[in-house]
């Protein structure tokens, strides 16, 4: 039986290996009947099919370093918001706008009760005279807030929101973006406490 030496390349032109295969046997890859040139040190014989030859480069060009791309950090922003934030030890929800159109409304609820109607700390009632006012946390339980507790909590809960934004930012600004985009390091921690932001 009749066989063929073929010279395989890869799917960049770069040469790979030298193969016989039978006159009718399928090649395994890409490949050419017109033997590489004699390749020295570095050098690297690459494939160019227009003209069924094969020039020899200095040597092989690194690859870029693998990126992320920016829709990538909008989607972990997105995910990272919606896990929501610890105060005080007790978890919160953030994974709706609603929610957060919530906290945005109760923060200045809050403030109003203090600015204005001189809300003191420890009366829960500043909300309505008919209830204490309570915050439900991401287990169902209901955490009793005073005006100045609320005020704190809603802060935080917006605070992180806009540090999420700040971190998907600066990722985005990177070149090229890490591809270790979703590691902690880059964003900012879930609990929001006030003991838990000083450390």
């Amino acid at each position: 039986m009749e066989t063929l030496t073929i010279y395989l390349f890869d799917n960049m032109g770069y040469y790979l290996r030298t193969e016989v295969i039978g006159q009718f046997d399928p090649p395994p890859g890409p490949c050419t009947l017109t033997p590489p040139p004699e390749t020295h040190g570095e050098e690297v014989a690459i494939y160019r099919d227009w003209k069924d030859d094969w020039d020899v480069l200095p040597s092989k060009p690194v690859p870029p370093p693998p990126s992320a791309q920016p829709w990538q950090i909008d989607q972990e922003k997105d995910r990272r918001t919606a896990m929501g934030f610890i105060y005080d030890g007790k978890a919160y929800l953030t994974e709706s706008q609603s929610q957060m159109n919530d906290i945005l409304g109760a923060l200045a609820d809050a403030t109003a009760a203090i600015t204005v109607d001189q809300a003191q700390p420890g009366d829960l009632r500043w909300a309505d005279p008919r209830y204490d006012f309570a915050w439900s946390a991401a287990d169902g339980s209901g955490v009793p807030m005073d005006a100045q507790t609320c005020l704190a909590f809603t802060r935080a809960a917006v605070r992180r929101k806009s540090l999420l934004v700040g971190a998907g930012l600066a990722l985005k600004a990177m070149n090229p973006i890490p591809v270790d985009y979703m590691e902690d390091k880059y964003w900012p921690p879930m609990d929001t406490s006030p003991k838990a932001v000083r450390k």
